[in-house]
């Protein structure tokens, strides 16, 4: 039989792409790889795109003007009566989560169904999801129904970074679009018509083979900081200078590709814009980018148009930009990279930041750093900028703002510029200041309450109260990382519910169903318990399950009176800090509301001012 060796390219929308379509992989294709860093980029691009164009009182045909996105070419093989994929796996079943996230938010029936055409299709009369990968398949399902998924020691790697990367759209996905009805279809319907692709089909692998090869193997275009090193050694005049910094340059790249391919590119983006950048794109429809956004998208061609304000005049100021500037900020950049991917207790607030998605704190603590500042001054500056955003970042949470970079970018753009180059005393100045001007107070902490989206956050703040209470009681091996993982697929500690899933067992306590599970879940009634544990008596009732919290972290004991007992660190912990700890034999709504404001209090001593301050100091 003799093989189609057409091959046909076209322009295809999301809809076109994956309507009433199946599509499947090869067993030679490779796992489902992308991270949290891709599918946080390709959110925030969408926000961007979409954003750029929205405007308030737009109508949802006003979505036919926006402008389109472009995503890349698809590649795929004919054979066997099927669809394989040969480039394009890790973007479209990105887009399926993104789909089945959207899906399972989405409130209007007709909108429902109609995104639900590019999951699922219809095939010979069964119903089979639009990437019919069958080891996935379990996984897929459970999303789609529930938005939750248990991984197991049979499921493979893809099955794992499927979950997380769901988990990663549900942190990540714009509050602003979520919570507006209209404004979320009007979303929907610009992915659906605006996000465009190069769909190429051949009919042989051999003929799909090629044509990857060819894409993405010949004539490889410089990237942004390769164009940026040319530009920058053509205007040293000096062969030797020239050699020595392309030596330096050299060097320094490999350093920062050892860490991450992608952070020689990051690094010089996170520089220009804490050091050099002036303006950024106003938050309106057809504004143009300005300096941050730029450096973002082109920053070689951007130093070159603003090469007086970087005071690039003559053949050694090029030099000493690379030999000095470039060589010394990335030695700060990596130990900042290092620092928030490896937990530490000197550097605790870059390894949380990270944690929170804080993807701009690169660009915020590189700002303050002067080319004279001695190292111990350069450490505690990063310390006190880090501690900063910490602060900032659990204020807006606890009091249900967004966290994520585009709910962020101008405000952090202004901070960056009010506390550039500044020395450490008008520093600490600066940022108590915006502390103190912040209207987001910690105290709102107490008003906060367990929900499926807030969960990661609820159980990173019992982390924090449980390892600060560890370490400030001298407990040997206190470590932060026993309670939460930044990576991996299982959680060491989850959320206790101090009351059990029974409201027969409360009749006494709540006056009526709905009040008992509202306030079963609010933040004075959570505790943290190892995985296993938390499994076995989460359900008993108080009476019943508080004898087992003895045995468990200081926040969970001191619900119990052994906690009080011939423990003299804890004593003295409290007692110097003047904290409203209490055992009980029973948990009430009274019991609550103080284990409510002992909270408050650990977190006004965890998130103070003060401790700018301290990291300066120290």
């Amino acid at each position: 039989m003799t093989q189609n060796r057409n091959i046909l390219g076209r322009e295809k929308t999301l809809e076109q792409l994956l309507f009433n379509k199946e599509y499947s992989i090869d067993y030679y294709q490779r796992e489902y790889k992308w991270g949290e860093r891709q599918i946080g980029e390709l959110i925030t691009d969408f926000e961007n795109k979409f954003s750029n164009d929205y405007e308030d009182g737009d109508k949802r045909k006003d979505v036919q003007n926006y402008q389109p996105y472009f995503l890349g070419s698809i590649i795929l093989v004919n054979k066997d009566n099927q669809t394989f994929i040969i480039d394009g796996q890790q973007r479209l079943t990105s887009l399926t989560l993104l789909l089945i996230f959207l899906y399972r938010h989405l409130t209007n029936d007709e909108d429902k169904a109609n995104i639900l055409k590019y999951i699922l299709s219809t095939q010979y009369g069964e119903q089979t999801f639009n990437l019919n990968i069958p080891p996935r398949k379990d996984c897929i399902q459970k999303l789609y129904k529930e938005g939750t998924y248990e991984i197991n020691e049979n499921d493979d790697e893809s099955v794992a970074n499927l979950v997380e990367r769901y988990e990663n759209i549900e942190d990540q996905f714009p509050p602003s679009i979520l919570n507006d009805e209209k404004k979320l279809s009007m979303f929907v319907d610009w992915l659906q018509k605006k996000l465009v692709f190069v769909e190429i089909i051949t009919g042989s692998d051999q003929d799909a083979y090629t044509i990857f090869e060819t894409m993405n193997d010949r004539g490889l275009s410089l990237n942004n900081s390769e164009m940026l090193k040319g530009y920058l050694l053509s205007q040293i005049r000096s062969s030797d200078q020239r050699n020595k910094a392309n030596s330096k340059w050299k060097n320094t790249v490999e350093k920062l590709i050892k860490s991450h391919k992608k952070h020689e590119e990051d690094y010089v983006k996170a520089w220009l814009r804490g050091k050099y950048a002036n303006s950024i794109r106003e938050r309106k429809k057809g504004a143009e980018d300005k300096d941050f956004e730029i450096i973002g998208n082109a920053f070689h061609r951007w130093v070159k148009n603003n090469k007086d304000d970087l005071q690039l005049r003559d053949s050694d100021e090029y030099y000493n930009f690379i030999s000095e500037k470039y060589v010394k900020y990335s030695r700060y950049y990596l130990k900042i990279l290092e620092c928030s991917e490896k937990f530490s207790s000197k550097y605790e607030t870059l390894f949380y930041n990270l944690y929170n998605k804080l993807t701009l704190q690169n660009s915020v603590i590189l700002a303050p750093l002067n080319d004279s500042d001695t190292e111990d001054v350069v450490d505690r500056k990063i310390r006190m900028v880090s501690r900063y955003l910490d602060i900032y970042l659990v204020r807006r949470f606890v009091n249900g703002k967004a966290i994520n970079y585009n709910t962020l970018v101008v405000g952090l753009f202004s901070l960056i510029n009010k506390i550039r180059n500044k020395n450490i005393e008008d520093l600490k100045e600066v940022l108590i200041q915006e502390l103190n001007n912040q209207k987001e107070k910690i105290s709102e902490i107490v008003n906060l309450k367990l929900t499926k989206s807030l969960n990661r956050k609820i159980r990173f703040l019992l982390s924090r109260f449980a390892y600060f209470i560890d370490r400030e009681m001298g407990v040997a091996g206190a470590d932060f990382g026993k309670y939460i993982r930044i990576k991996g697929e299982r959680k060491p500690f989850e959320i206790e519910h101090i009351f059990s899933n029974n409201y027969d067992d409360y009749r006494d306590v709540f006056p009526n169903e709905e009040e008992f599970k509202d306030k079963r879940n609010s933040i004075g009634a959570l505790i943290l318990l190892p995985r296993g544990e938390n499994q076995s008596y989460g359900n008993l009732p108080y009476k019943e399950k508080v004898q087992h919290y003895a045995g468990g972290n200081i926040l969970a004991k001191s619900l119990t009176k052994k906690c009080y007992e011939h423990n003299p660190s804890f004593t003295t912990f409290v007692n110097d800090n003047n904290l409203n700890f209490k055992s009980y034999d029973e948990f009430t709504q009274k019991n609550l509301n103080e284990r409510k404001e002992l909270y408050k209090q650990l977190a006004e001593l965890i998130w103070s001012e003060k401790n700018i301050e301290n990291e300066m100091n120290s």
